[in-house]
């Protein structure tokens, strides 16, 4: 009997649902070719794909078959970000009876927009849309995973990782839990994004779909100068207040 499962899940729709007026929608290729997209006031550039390979000697990595849309509806928490949708089978997997597979890596910069308050805190990571169809023999090893690290430069993990996961294996489908995942560090006005995503199939029959994954990004204010001058003064006058009483 063959198993279809596809998702389309409510944070997507969520985001479909509120994504503001303003939104905007790029393809991959023009990311890469020096182009940039800004998320509230966050800017996301110097996009780079750092590896690719496949199961398939004879398949090659479009990205005009990847679009990328600004998400400017989370408030602070869980903050703007970023909705990858993919078309054409570009992250598609039929199983071959032994291994095959996807394996792509690319990499981007999110930094404040000068004169911009608000600091990158926090960020977020989900699968939210993703067909798997197999045989239910016992035996079906499918699935998707994501692994990303965010660093203070290329290619570092200083700040973070994290990974999703939607697999099927020897027929067992993995938590929905495992969907999302977010990593936590302080406050920053630039950081570095490197994702890796795997997509693979073994039985023939067998087929592994990513579709749409999003990124959210939380954000905290940075206090006027003026501000800061006050709590310093505040603070001043409670030691002298402190001495005087004792």
């Amino acid at each position: 009997m063959k198993t279809l499962t596809r998702t389309l899940g409510s944070l997507a729709a969520a985001i479909a649902l509120a994504l503001p007026v303003q939104a905007a929608t790029l393809s991959l290729t023009d990311l890469l070719e020096g182009g940039s997209i800004t998320a509230g006031d966050k800017l996301f550039d110097n996009w780079s794909i750092d590896f690719y390979d496949s199961s398939d000697p004879e398949r090659s990595f479009d990205s005009d078959n990847i679009d990328v849309t600004s998400l400017d509806d989370g408030g602070d928490e869980p903050g703007p970000g970023l909705q990858f949708d993919i078309s054409n089978g570009e992250l598609t997997v039929d199983g071959d009876d032994i291994y095959a597979y996807v394996d792509l890596t690319f990499g981007f910069r999110v930094s404040v927009l000068p004169g911009a308050g608000k600091l990158i805190k926090d960020n977020s990571l989900a699968i939210t849309d993703w067909l798997q169809a197999w045989t239910a023999d016992g035996f079906s090893d499918l699935g998707m995973t994501i692994v990303e690290t965010i660093g203070t430069a290329p290619g570092l993990d200083d700040l973070g990782d994290k990974a999703v996961e939607r697999s099927v294996l020897d027929d067992v489908v993995s938590d929905d839990a495992l969907l999302t995942d977010s990593a936590a560090f302080a406050p920053q006005g630039e950081i570095w994004v490197t994702k890796n995503i795997l997509v693979w199939a073994t039985d023939a029959g067998d087929q592994a779909n990513l579709y749409q994954f999003t990124q959210r990004f939380s954000q905290q204010s940075v206090p006027e100068p003026g501000s800061l001058a006050l709590v310093a003064l505040a603070l001043a006058g409670l030691g002298v207040a402190a001495r005087r009483r004792g």
